[in-house]
């Protein structure tokens, strides 16, 4: 099999990719993929990130920007079966307030995503948690 096609933007700005790429990568509809950009080469690469029956959630929580706040975080959340698969940090406000984005596995979970999120504003380690299922 070829390891490159020529594919077209459409009027969206979406790229089809053929078919048979999409057996071999086991990609079907809605199946969630990760878009990179390569600066340097000036490239995209599109790279399957889950599989079979894994559940994904985006992850956005407001918080202090004090040293331990994100792992305080990122503990509650490990204890809970919760896998981190990528993950950002920006302070808003440098030394008050920050924003961490991530895009969590929560098929292991041992709560649903909706008590995940309580958890972390109970237990006081975010002001504001947004949770998208993907």
């Amino acid at each position: 099999m070829p390891k490159s096609f020529l594919s077209k933007l459409d009027g969206r700005g979406r790229v089809m990719i053929p078919l048979s790429l999409r057996e071999v990568l086991g990609l079907k509809e809605g199946s969630p993929v990760l878009i990179k950009l390569d600066d340097e080469s000036e490239s995209v690469r599109i790279i399957p990130f889950v599989t079979e029956g894994e559940e994904l959630a985006l992850i956005t929580v407001e918080m202090s920007d004090a040293p331990g706040a994100l792992s305080k975080i990122l503990s509650l959340l490990s204890a809970r079966g919760a896998d981190i698969v990528k993950s950002e940090s920006i302070s808003s406000e440098r030394g008050r307030s920050a924003e961490w984005r991530a895009l969590v596995n929560i098929s292991g979970c041992k709560l649903p995503a909706s008590a995940l999120r309580s958890l972390l504003l109970k237990e006081k380690v975010a002001r504001a948690v947004r949770m998208t299922k993907l």
